[in-house]
């Protein structure tokens, strides 16, 4: 055997062995992060947040502490937006591009440092993402070197998760799923967006690519209906909600639609 040739094979063998001089460290928890998938979190001893952006002479900071309405403590997880006016009601769960200056999902700090120019006029904070009922509240003026600091406290509301279920078994992509009280409810006017609530409370949505869809929605008895993407196989059932779940709720969609009992 030429030197070349073991030369490559004794390389070869030290880039597989595995390493030596102790375990393996396992990566340490970031506790100023929250659980992907979890919904807001309300943390009573959290990382301190980091200090805000100092402004540069054209530019306001704004910054929201976001905290629990009962404890008072910092909530992770809050979907926050900076906005250059309050969003229609169509548009309080997932804001038009165009009326957002900028956006942050606060750690468990539950902080948000939003930066902009500075031109005079008002800004808005929109409160929304899951377990929340979105709401809007006064962010503050943009005036130029300045920074607008604010606590706002927050409701967190239960989230009901289901997944729907083709009649041949597949998961039911982008099913369509109402989830609305199961009561007459009066019809909400106006395009102002009140702090705590919102025109548009969100009985419809739309179910993810693996037919996973979930609602902020408070303990009560619902209306369910549901069907698929193209309006077939629809289910309708009364649903009575605790507010709390241990896991997703199945919903199979029958073969043939159901006839609406209400």
């Amino acid at each position: 055997m030429s030197p070349r040739i073991l030369l490559a094979i004794l390389c070869g063998a030290l880039l597989v062995l595995p390493s030596c001089g102790g375990k393996t460290k396992k990566a340490t928890d970031n506790m100023s992060t929250t659980v992907s998938g979890s919904g807001p979190q309300v943390s009573a001893n959290p990382p301190p947040p980091p200090n805000p952006p100092v402004p540069e002479a054209d530019k306001t900071t704004f910054v929201a502490h976001i905290v629990d309405a009962a404890t008072g403590n910092p909530i992770g997880g809050v979907n926050t937006f900076l906005m250059r006016e309050i969003p229609d009601p169509l548009f309080m769960r997932v804001p038009r591009r165009k009326t957002v200056l900028a956006e942050y999902r606060t750690p468990m700090h539950g902080q948000s440092a939003l930066t902009a120019d500075a031109d005079g006029t008002m800004k808005w904070w929109l409160i929304s993402g899951p377990g929340f009922d979105p709401f809007v509240t006064e962010a503050g003026l943009a005036v130029g070197g300045q920074t607008q600091e604010m606590t706002i406290r927050a409701t967190i509301v239960p989230v009901c998760k289901f997944i729907v279920i083709q009649p041949d078994g597949d998961r039911a992509d982008n099913a369509v799923c109402t989830m609305a009280l199961n009561v007459n409810q009066p019809v909400l006017e106006g395009k102002m967006a009140s702090r705590g609530t919102s025109g548009n409370i969100g009985t419809t949505e739309r179910a993810d690519d693996f037919g996973n869809v979930a609602f902020n929605r408070a303990a009560g008895s619902y209306r369910l209906s549901f069907n698929d993407s193209k309006g077939r196989y629809r289910h309708y059932q009364v649903f009575e909600w605790n507010g709390t779940q241990d896991k997703a709720v199945t919903i199979q969609l029958p073969a043939s639609s159901m006839k609406k009992p209400w």
